[in-house]
């Protein structure tokens, strides 16, 4: 029988497929394999991103990468969405700053007026002509187009490219220049922008099937975390409990680690769109412009989202690495078998608190991030939150109260998730634990939640070991030594069954007759039993000893009552007694006369 792919290797084989689809027909066209050619050459086609990395960096950082002092800002002169060069001026007070000295901004924005309006006269490469002459009164270059005034190069201009020499600066930006108006004609032509058009329907295209391709694993990863989750409850009700509850970690290892990767999934699908529109922007000289719009305008927004991002992706893979630590350690303590299902039960515990701790941690410093990034003074306000958070210790000490008694609780031991306990007047088993509360689900279903401060006196049920507690009434006529007997061997029978005898830790104590009252004889018997299991051998036993004494003829003990008739004659005096050989049987315990 031919075996069936699984739905994984299936779809990455359409990936790969869709993949060199694409590629395919990106490299069928010339301009995604032509690069920039020499300087005569008029323009060469390039891909749609931004044409240098000055696009991705503030206008201050050329400034600091040239070794320019802070006195000095930088501005970029943009044509078509395409940042050409920046252009330099001093840091003056606007006050105080004359008429006649322009920054950095003024600048740029005057030199981008001018050459777009150069642009519109439809410029050909035998038409167009940028060349510089050097001002005799200020011994600067002033570049010319069509000898039209553009600019004048200043000494600041060339230092921010770390040049002295400003005649080697206005070489470069006349061919700066020259190629960007040449773009600027070429661009608008109908065969260009067929062919970006084209494109566009490409990447289009290559985004719909890769989202839905990542749509596609997305549900896969849910079909397998769906599955992972009907296992674990088939095989939580597993009789060895350290194996359950190693494997429960385990399963939630995986859960956490398809939630990851369905995760990633998700927000490769929104950054494919985003990325893809971002790349659609810078494909055509009219909406070209819109990039630096957006990187602009969401630098903050994007910033934040970012720093989220990373803390949620932090909580998440912290969350996977503490559930790996006590994995490991739980397979280091499986060499002795009784210690070994406690210790299960507080590497459960500790890491659910270890987890809140490592969660608590990461968001903090988050928060602090995020505050840093929208301008507030850090050190000033961790300050203050000290005085505060004093304050709010003062005035929350049930919560101080709750989180030191929690942590006395885990490092003492008294329980752990997983165990059953009783606090007060309320009786439970322990689903939730951290340092500030415990919550316990009771035989009805209900959450009952209990501050750790609350938990003065517990009663643990199942630390290390249960046991039976068995009374066992036996009737006044029945024979004593013969019901011991049969006690001692429903029990002795059940520690030799193959199925109850692994959940029974030493052979079944018979005390004895332990009480003798008008009920009959009252037979106690302990049985010590692995955690969680007394109530299931309890229920197994009785049903075991009703059987039996029911073949031997042993009656169960219930309160009796006598009835004595007393006749009078006429002066009060008893004329006749006589006792009842009859035993009238009640559920009663009063005795009437």
């Amino acid at each position: 029988m031919q075996r069936k792919p699984s739905p994984w290797t299936t779809w990455q084989r359409y990936l790969w497929l869709a993949i060199v689809t694409i590629l395919l027909v990106f490299t069928s066209h010339p301009s995604w394999l032509q690069a920039q050619e020499a300087e005569s050459t008029p323009v060469a086609p390039s891909l749609p991103l931004l044409h240098s990395l000055e696009d991705l960096t503030p206008s201050d950082v050329p400034a600091l990468l040239a070794g320019e002092e802070r006195d000095v800002v930088s501005a970029p002169v943009r044509l078509d969405g395409r940042t050409l060069f920046f252009v330099a001026a001093p840091v003056i007070d606007p006050n105080d700053r004359p008429n006649d000295i322009l920054s950095a901004d003024q600048r740029a924005q005057e030199i981008e007026e001018r050459l777009r309006e150069l642009a519109r006269r439809q410029l050909t490469a035998q038409t167009l002509d940028v060349t510089w002459e050097l001002e005799s009164s200020s011994n600067q270059p002033i570049i010319y187009v069509n000898g039209d005034f553009l600019f004048t190069v200043t000494a600041l201009d060339a230092q921010l490219q770390g040049m002295n020499n400003l005649e080697i600066r206005a070489n470069e930006l006349t061919r700066v220049i020259q190629r960007a108006l040449l773009r600027y004609v070429q661009q608008r032509q109908p065969a260009f922008l067929w062919r970006q058009s084209k494109i566009a329907a490409a990447i289009l295209l290559a985004l719909a099937v890769t989202s839905y391709l990542l749509t596609r694993f997305q549900a896969a990863l849910k079909s397998r975390k769906q599955a992972l989750a009907n296992k674990e409850t088939i095989e939580f009700d597993n009789d060895h409990l350290a194996t359950a509850l190693r494997q429960q970690m385990v399963n939630r290892e995986r859960r956490g680690i398809l939630d990851l990767q369905r995760g990633l999934l998700r927000l490769g699908q929104i950054a494919l769109w985003l990325g893809g529109g971002f790349i659609l922007l810078g494909l055509f000289p009219y909406t070209r412009w819109l990039q630096h719009v957006i990187l602009n305008g969401l630098k903050l927004p994007f910033r934040l989202t970012l720093l989220s991002l990373i803390v949620y992706w932090l909580i998440r893979l912290s969350n996977l690495w503490v559930d790996r630590l006590f994995i490991t350690l739980q397979e280091g303590s499986r060499l002795a078998p009784e210690p070994s299902e406690r210790l299960a039960l507080r590497f459960s515990t500790f890491s659910q608190v270890a987890k809140s701790i490592v969660d608590f941690i990461i968001l903090t410093i988050g928060l602090l991030m995020g505050l840093t990034l929208l301008g507030f003074q850090v050190g000033p306000l961790i300050t203050g939150a000290g005085i505060v958070g004093l304050a709010i210790s003062l005035a929350s000490q049930n919560l101080i109260r709750d989180i030191i008694n929690g942590f006395l609780i885990l490092l003492e031991d008294q329980y752990g998730v997983g165990d059953v306990i009783v606090v007060g007047e309320v009786a439970g088993f322990v689903e939730t634990m951290n340092l500030r509360i415990t919550q316990l689900r009771n035989e009805e279903g209900r959450l009952i939640t209990i501050p750790n401060s609350q938990v003065t006196i517990v009663q643990n049920l199942s630390k290390e070991w249960s046991r039976v507690d068995l009374l066992i009434p036996v009737a006044l006529t029945a024979d004593l030594d013969q019901a011991l007997l049969i006690v001692r061997q429903v029990a002795d029978a059940m520690g030799q069954d193959e199925s109850w005898g692994s959940l029974i830790l030493e052979p079944p104590l018979l005390l004895g007759v332990d009480q003798l009252d008008h009920a009959g004889a009252t037979i106690r018997l302990w049985i010590k039993t692995r955690p969680l299991k007394q109530w299931d051998v309890a229920r197994e036993y009785r049903r075991r000893l009703k059987i039996a004494f029911e073949q031997a003829g042993i009656g169960i003990g219930v309160p009796q009552q006598v009835i004595h008739f007393r006749n009078f004659d006429g002066n009060g005096r008893v004329a006749h007694s006589d006792l009842s050989p009859s035993e009238v049987r009640s559920s009663a315990t009063q005795n009437h006369q």
